[in-house]
Formats: structure tokens, sequence, C-alpha cells
């Protein structure tokens, strides 16, 4: 289960940004995830409070966006979500595509208390 590395890193973060800004302690973190990350959203959840004990962020409320898998077409141009991983295009069946957005696994908000 990689999630539980993924959260490691993610406290590091939290912690490192937390000692630069006074931080009694971390309320919330948003997380912006790609369909096509390779992360279990539920695992991810249930490993981010096991590794939040103890630490500045326990209790953290964890808000998880996640994004659709876009892809644009080299052949014809167009941008479109892929469904059921069909990895052409939908608009010319041409399987010449390009991953837009979709992979992403980013902090993209720390809500924090300040001593």
């Amino acid at each position: 289960m990689h999630e539980v590395s993924i959260c490691e890193s993610i406290i590091d973060i939290i912690v490192e940004h937390a000692s630069r800004e006074s931080t009694s302690r971390v309320t919330s973190i948003r997380l912006k995830i790609g369909e096509m990350a390779g992360v279990a959203l539920d695992s991810m959840r249930f490993a981010f409070e096991i590794v939040a004990k103890g630490t500045l962020a326990e209790g953290a409320e964890l808000i998880i966006d996640t994004v659709p898998l876009a892809v644009r077409c080299r052949s014809c141009g167009r941008n479109f979500q892929i469904t059921n991983y069909a990895f052409s295009c939908a608009h010319c069946d041409s399987p010449e595509i390009e991953v837009v957005s979709g992979r992403e696994l980013c902090i993209e908000e720390i809500d924090m208390e300040t001593t």
C-alpha cells in the first residue's frame, strides 16, 4: 500500500512548512489527485489518519479533489476526457493522444492555526 509512503511524505512537507510559519495545528489539507495517479482514495484517507497521529496534522480534515483523465489528440487537436480507459480519440479514433491532466498528486492547500 504505497498510500502510506505518500502520506508520510505529505506529513513531512506539512511539518517543514509549519515550522517556518509557527503553526500550532493543521486543520485541513487539500490534495489534488488525478484519476490516473494510481492512488486508492479510501486507502489514502485511512493511511493519512494513521500517519498523522502524534503530529500537528492529527485530526486534520483531508480534502481530496479528483482530477479527471483528460487528453489531447495529436491528430485532430481536440481535447476530451477518457472514459473506460479507451486510449484513442473519441472524435477521429486516432491512438495518437497525450495526457493533459489526470496524473496529478499534489498538495493544493494547508490550513493551519498559528501560535
